[in-house]
C-alpha cells in the first residue's frame, strides 16, 4: 500500500460520520458501510468507507495530489493534479462542498438530507448521509 499523503491530526479538522451505499459500477452490487469524512481549511480531505472490521476504501486529496486505496485487494493509485473520473470517492468532498463537477459526474442533494454522486459513464454511485 502507498504511504498516506498526510495524517489527520491537530486543530482545524472538521470530521463528519455517517452511512453510505457504494455501487462500484454498472451491474455491480451495492455495498453498505460507515463513512468518515475529515477535511481542513487547507483543502485536505480524508474519506474512509468501511464495514467493521474491513476498510473498503481510503481516499485522500489535497489541492495538488490524490491517493486512493482499496485495502481488501491491496491496490492503491495516486497522482498529481485532477484525479481520474474512474474514482468517484475522490470527487465526493468537492461535490459536498458545492464545487461544480465536470461530466461524467452528477451530484444531487435529497430532500431528506442525503446526497447522491453518480458517474454517468461507469455507473458508479455513492449515496448516503453525513452528520453535521
Amino acid at each position: 500500500m502507498a504511504k498516506p499523503l498526510f495524517v489527520v491530526s491537530g486543530p482545524g479538522w472538521h470530521v463528519q460520520e455517517g452511512q453510505a451505499l457504494w455501487r462500484p459500477g454498472h451491474g455491480r452490487p451495492d455495498l453498505a458501510g460507515d463513512l468518515l469524512l475529515a477535511s481542513d481549511e487547507d483543502g485536505r480531505c480524508l474519506i474512509q468507507f468501511a464495514k467493521t472490521p474491513v476498510s473498503f476504501v481510503l481516499a485522500q486529496t489535497t489541492r495538488t495530489n490524490w491517493l486512493i486505496q482499496f485495502p481488501p485487494v491491496r491496490m492503491s493509485f495516486g497522482g498529481r493534479g485532477r484525479p481520474p473520473a474512474r474514482f468517484g470517492w475522490l470527487y465526493l468532498h468537492a461535490a459536498l462542498s458545492g464545487e461544480p463537477l465536470a461530466a461524467p459526474f452528477r451530484f444531487e442533494r435529497e430532500p431528506d438530507g442525503g446526497w447522491r454522486l453518480e458517474n454517468t459513464r461507469s455507473g458508479e454511485t455513492l449515496s448516503g448521509f453525513l452528520a453535521p
